[in-house]
């Protein structure tokens, strides 16, 4: 297959270049190239590397509510919008042992996935005999695990303890722990003291999990790494104070990476006050203008690594009628749509370098995540996954052309700018022109490697 004519974008910088791909993997990138059995005309395109997402549940069932996503229809969702690869999440459930909560997921994803993916652990409980545990965990390519600080009495929750002693031995083993950063007594006794006050309607969601939770959780976080000499990743961080913490912590050798999303660049608390609050719960909630702003600074001046969408795919259907902040399953689509709006918001509004784009949300996240290069860089070697990126249209977002089951998006009604012409993976065309062309089964599972301190951006 031959790429011709577009300009192809890195991680180092932008050029004019054609792709040639050989056997699912790119041959050669530079002008003028020749041949090509199949040729794709890329005139006035961007050709980026594949979207690596390290952050979604297209398939979450809490035991009390499970999303409309499935693997099929969140990797196809991912494949419209240019994402090549997902990392997705094996709950341990009580009584699991790391392996059985690998092999449970994989029984799950195997077989019904579009594009290539990865596995997050989600630990709960160190088992009896754990720590040869974590060394098979990590030899079977499941170099990252995450825990929660908060949703305590639910399948989620990790406390202190196990947090700390999972730390102790996670660097040595080269695991990269990821934490869902929310203090949990402060959720708890912010949601008591609303419910017993009558304040239960969605409009007191980010009132119940306000920024201080986050920031002490990062902050607890922080010292565990530093004491342990263990690296950390904290997900979807909502609040600008958070960063400055984790910045300030890597000037005095702590190795702590942040991830935000697309919806706290996007969106702000405003909306839980209109008629479809609905649409934006998930959590952490959404901040306030001004919190925004400076996640955007921080982000182009590099203080925060990756975007994931943490796509959890629930339909509106799930939610409606229930106004009661308390009782709603929390989280949006997005895995979709996390390019479009980082173009159109980052690149075209804010002048982000789309170099830097191709940083957040591909290169950074396969480095980390140990892929790189093979994922989210276009080198000779590399997976011939990419993305053909038409920064032309522009339109106001409707749910009717994405691909989620969930029906809806957070950002509809949004104007928005580019389009995804075609998705390519390892060499075959999946996504053209609004329709999925791939099979279910194609995507392959990933080995990562183990987490290498050289990957940490600087």
């Amino acid at each position: 297959m031959l790429i011709r004519g577009g300009t192809v974008v890195t991680a180092e910088g932008e050029r004019k270049a054609d792709v040639l791909v050989r056997a699912g993997k790119v041959a050669e990138v530079r002008e003028g190239i020749e041949g090509g059995e199949v040729v794709i005309d890329a005139t006035d395109l961007l050709v980026l590397p594949g979207i690596v997402d390290p952050h979604t549940h297209l398939l979450l069932d809490t035991g009390t509510a499970r999303t409309a996503d499935d693997f099929e229809s969140g990797s196809g969702s991912a494949a419209a919008g240019g994402a090549t690869t997902f990392l997705d999440f094996a709950p341990q459930l009580p009584g699991q042992t790391f392996d059985q909560a690998l092999r449970t997921r994989l029984d799950l994803i195997e077989g019904r996935s579009y594009v290539d993916f990865g596995i997050h652990l989600n630990i709960t409980n160190l088992p009896h005999g754990w720590e040869q545990e974590l060394e098979a965990l990590i030899d079977a390519g499941v170099t990252s695990a995450k825990v929660y600080t908060t949703y305590r009495d639910t399948i989620f929750y990790t406390d202190d303890w196990t947090w700390y002693r999972l730390m102790e031995r996670s660097g040595d083993a080269g695991l990269l722990v990821q934490v869902h950063a929310e203090n949990d007594a402060i959720v708890v006794g912010k949601t008591q003291e609303l419910l017993r006050a009558g304040k239960s309607g969605l409009a007191y969601h980010p009132i119940a999990r306000p920024a201080v939770a986050e920031i002490e959780a990062v902050a607890r976080g922080l010292v565990f790494s530093q004491q342990t000499g263990s690296p950390i990743y904290f997900v979807h961080l909502s609040s600008p104070r958070s960063v400055d913490l984790i910045t300030a912590a890597r000037d005095h050798g702590v190795q702590a990476i942040a991830e935000t999303c697309p919806h706290y660049l996007v969106l702000d608390d405003s909306l839980y006050a209109g008629p479809d609050a609905s649409r934006y719960v998930m959590t952490p909630p959404l901040r306030d203008r001004a919190s925004q702003s400076q996640l955007w600074t921080q982000l182009l001046q590099q203080r925060i690594h990756s975007l994931g969408s943490d796509h959890c795919g629930y339909s509106l259907a799930q939610r409606e009628g229930i106004d009661d902040f308390s009782q709603i399953s929390p989280g949006v689509p997005g895995v979709e749509t996390s390019l479009l709006l980082l173009y159109t918001f980052g690149v075209l509004q804010r002048r982000m370098e789309l170099r830097q784009l191709v940083h957040v949300l591909s290169t950074n996240p396969a480095k980390i995540f140990g892929l790189w290069p093979r994922k989210g860089d276009l080198r000779p070697g590399s997976d011939a996954d990419l993305v053909l990126f038409d920064p032309r249209p522009s339109r106001v977002l409707t749910a009717a052309e994405l691909h989620s089951r969930a029906g809806y998006s957070p950002y509809e009604g949004l104007t928005v700018h580019g389009k995804v012409r075609t998705t390519i993976a390892r060499g075959q065309v999946i996504y053209r022109d609004g329709a999925i062309v791939g099979h279910p089964g194609f995507g392959q599972f990933l080995k990562c490697a183990p987490f290498d301190p050289k990957a940490v951006p600087l």
